[in-house]
């Protein structure tokens, strides 16, 4: 029993501690966020950059800051022709 118990302890250890970590390292790049786009100037950029064959956009992984949360003209250039 005790030859036992000096096998089968260890051995639960090691899975119980492997169990706690995984395979990705905390310093990896990946681990930085992106950067966050300007909504304005994304939504500008998009607008003239319009056409009937593009693709999609896909905007489910971006961050917006708004920036221009005060500025009524942030869009001024898009109407005034």
């Amino acid at each position: 029993m005790k030859r036992f118990l000096k096998v089968a302890i260890p051995l639960m250890v090691t899975g119980l501690m492997t169990g706690c970590f995984d395979s990705s390292s905390s310093s990896s790049s990946n681990d930085r966020p992106d950067p966050t786009v300007e909504f304005s100037t994304f939504v500008t950029n998009e607008i003239q950059n319009t056409d009937d064959t593009r693709e999609p956009v896909n905007i489910n992984e971006l961050e917006f800051s708004f920036n221009e949360q005060t500025n009524e003209q942030a869009f001024d250039e898009l109407f005034i022709q």
